[in-house]
């Protein structure tokens, strides 16, 4: 295993932050406020929330939002851009901040940076992404092996769990994203992004409620200069993850689990950072990973649909970037003047097949050198030399159905049907979800084995596969 060597001190860090986290009674003031008005802040799922207590607030101030305010408690105060109420009431009026500034925090210089993101518990780094051991300063030194490293531009940045072990009755721990070249925040946020989404859909944990991004004027990172804090995307606990190092975690039948034992492996760190580099560059795979993430909040009948959109995207990703050497007809030239001489043709016919459909053969013409949807969906497997089986193209096929707003349904009044058109959904949702996978972790590099989540919850789809319970890509 890789060791960084280097202490990575963050105890002034994680000082400042469990000040402002404590930060209770305080007072609000603005240009825009007739007086200044206490006001408490209590941690939210994401945000702050904040009561704000008065006498006559929603008598002086006719409004819902406010900008521009002044947070004080003791010896700390924060800027406030914006503030907005959820309710009002004679005495107590509540809302929710969503943004505020500390310290000389300024998005217009290059910097260093890093981002902290509070975890209820602990994460998949052991059996999803290779580690790295990084020693941290946090009221004492710990050595972590929850921690990679990612290279995206030619910057190195470091991702790790943090653990207050001096309070054994918290279950707050702390991931953390640095990196030690300077940029602008703007620049910082979005590899943050990158990296945080990349790391939801290998691991399962896309950890984007509330981001406390610090700021620093030199490369030790010790002492804050700034605070920015942002409510996040939002969280999101995936059931499913493509790789899992520990086939005896899904596997329950131990004769079956010795047989992928020292053969399952992580991603490696340059694969990860190949995938991290594919997200930041390129909007159709953030997407595509997005929306891999996302679909675990949704419903069994939408699931198969949004994978469905998944699978066209990465499709049309790696076709495009080997269109040329796929088209039927090889030369550019020859492929126009072929298409010239049909439309020349198809005018000729002008009185018998009319505007409209002169139209629609001429537009079926121009796409002459494109392959078909169908097979734009099976390219990638065959460039990157995935196996697929005759019940994995059936299964791809089904995706058509699903972009036109078709699933497969029944009579609403027999519930055994019923019952097994919700089976076959999850069948293909499950299927078309390690297709996708098999396409995204062989492209970054990755010829190892995935989890093959057909097999694996066969009874529950009532669908047997003759198949391995890990897929071999």
């Amino acid at each position: 295993m890789k060791k960084i060597n280097r202490l990575i001190d963050i105890s002034n860090t994680m000082e400042l932050l469990e000040k402002l986290q404590g930060i209770e009674s305080s007072v609000v003031s603005s240009e825009e406020f007739s007086e200044n008005y206490k006001v408490t802040l209590s941690k939210a799922n994401k945000g702050i929330k904040f009561k704000l207590h008065h006498d006559s607030f929603i008598f002086s101030h006719d409004k819902w939002d406010f900008k521009n305010l002044n947070i004080k408690s003791d010896d700390l105060e924060i800027k406030v851009p914006f503030m907005f109420f959820t309710k009002q009431s004679n005495r107590i009026s509540c809302g929710k901040i969503p943004t505020f500034e500390f310290g000389k925090f300024n998005k217009e210089i290059k910097a260093f940076h890093r981002l902290v993101l509070p975890v209820d518990g602990e994460l998949n780094f052991m059996f999803s992404i290779e580690n790295v051991g990084i020693e941290y300063n946090y009221k004492n030194k710990f050595l972590t092996r929850e921690a990679t490293e990612i290279e995206i531009n030619d910057k190195k940045f470091h991702l790790f769990l943090a653990k207050n072990k001096s309070n054994k009755t918290s279950n707050q721990n702390y991931l953390i994203l640095e990196s030690k070249s300077p940029m602008e925040y703007s620049e910082f946020s979005e590899y943050c992004f990158s990296i945080l989404i990349c790391f939801g859909y290998i691991s399962g944990d896309f950890i984007n409620n509330d981001g406390y991004f610090f700021q620093y004027d030199n490369i030790e990172m010790i002492d804050p200069t700034g605070l920015y804090y942002s409510q996040m995307r939002g969280s999101i606990k995936c059931q499913y993850v493509p790789i899992y190092s520990n086939p005896y975690g899904y596997i329950h039948n131990s004769e079956i689990s010795d047989l992928y034992k020292n053969k399952v492996r992580t991603l490696y760190i340059n694969e990860f950072s190949k995938l991290c580099q594919l997200c930041h560059s390129n909007d159709d795979v953030k997407s595509i990973l997005l929306l891999l993430i996302e679909v675990h909040t949704q419903t069994l009948v939408s699931g198969p649909g949004i994978l469905s959109i998944a699978l066209e995207t990465i499709a049309n990703v790696v076709y495009e970037e080997n269109e040329t050497k796929l088209a039927p007809i090889k030369s550019k030239a020859i492929s126009k003047k072929i298409r010239q001489s049909l439309i020349k043709t198809l005018e000729l016919f002008m009185d018998d097949v009319g505007e409209e459909g002169i139209a629609i053969i001429k537009n079926r013409i121009n796409q002459i050198n494109q392959r078909t949807n169908r097979d734009k969906l099976l390219i990638p497997f065959n460039i990157l030399k995935i196996p697929i089986s005759t019940i994995d193209i059936e299964a791809i096929e089904q995706r058509n159905a699903f972009l036109h707003g078709k699933t497969p349904m029944v009579n609403s009044n027999d519930s055994k049907n019923l019952n097994e058109a919700d089976k076959f959904r999850y069948y293909l949702y499950l299927k078309i979800y390690v297709l996708i996978s098999s396409v995204i972790l062989k492209y970054v590099g990755y010829d190892n084995y995935i989890v093959n989540y057909p097999k694996i919850y066969e009874k529950s789809t009532g669908i047997k596969l003759e198949e391995d319970h890990y897929r071999l890509i």
